[in-house]
């Protein structure tokens, strides 16, 4: 077992390893009756390389995943990538099953600085989440960012298309967060990816006759080099009963 750094307890307390938690959601995934080849895997993060890890190491126990990535995590493939992922579900189980995974990431360094990672081949930290502190930036007027008259639709710059529609969704979720930390940030992601996730879920599924199943959490970059989660949320519906966990820490 994986001794989890003390610069991410002391901000994330419930933290494990990714591997431990993969191992803990499978077990309680199986217990309801979501199996590898039968269920259909979704990975919900941002597209970051620092992530891919955590997306293969789901599409390795889960045999297959769609890909549900964008800057930040928030997922902009909407109904249309929802109504995808219905359609590619192996006909095994004989009903549809889905297990989503959504985790907005951030880095920690050993010092405890929050929003910073080390990358291979760089000699000093870099942002992570990226995307998420560009949009504080862009709050704060370091960043180019939409005027306030056009809140009511997301003004897109086509040369940044992904990240105007980030920073549409978080002002419009957030107010303004030209005060908000990367750790109040990341957490308040986590939890708006939870309920976008579950709209779009009720929005293309029938209680009933499809199992489906949404773990959320944080994905957090250690100083040590493993990845390590903070749990969120582990929803559960399976036989038209659903079970709604949510947990402190993230």
């Amino acid at each position: 077992m994986t001794t989890v750094p003390g610069s991410v307890v002391a901000i994330f307390p419930q933290a494990v390893e990714l591997h431990e938690f993969l191992d803990q959601t499978g077990d309680v995934l199986a217990a309801r009756g979501f199996h590898p080849g039968e269920a259909l895997a979704v990975t919900a993060g941002c597209r970051d390389e620092i992530a891919a890890e955590y997306r293969a190491e789901i599409r390795r126990r889960w045999d297959q995943s769609f890909d549900f990535a964008s800057l930040s995590g928030l997922p902009f493939a909407g109904v249309t990538g929802m109504r995808a992922v219905f359609d590619h579900v192996p006909h095994v189980a004989g009903h549809p099953e889905v297990v989503i995974f959504a985790m907005p990431h951030i880095g920690v360094l050993a010092d405890g600085t929050m929003g910073r990672a080390m990358r291979r081949g760089r000699s000093r930290p870099t942002t992570a989440c990226g995307s998420l502190l560009t949009a504080i930036q862009a709050a704060r007027g370091v960043q180019p960012t939409p005027p306030p008259e056009c809140s009511d639709r997301p003004l897109i710059d086509p040369l940044d298309p992904e990240q105007s529609l980030v920073q549409f969704r978080l002002a419009a979720q957030f107010g303004d967060i030209s005060t908000m930390s990367p750790v109040d940030l990341v957490r308040g992601v986590a939890e708006l990816m939870v309920t976008e996730l579950w709209q779009l879920l009720a929005a293309v599924t029938i209680p009933g006759e499809d199992d489906v199943a949404l773990v959320g959490g944080i994905l957090i970059h250690g100083p040590d080099g493993n990845d390590y989660v903070s749990p969120y949320a582990r929803l559960i519906r399976s036989d038209g009963v659903l079970t709604d966990e949510r947990f402190d820490d993230a």
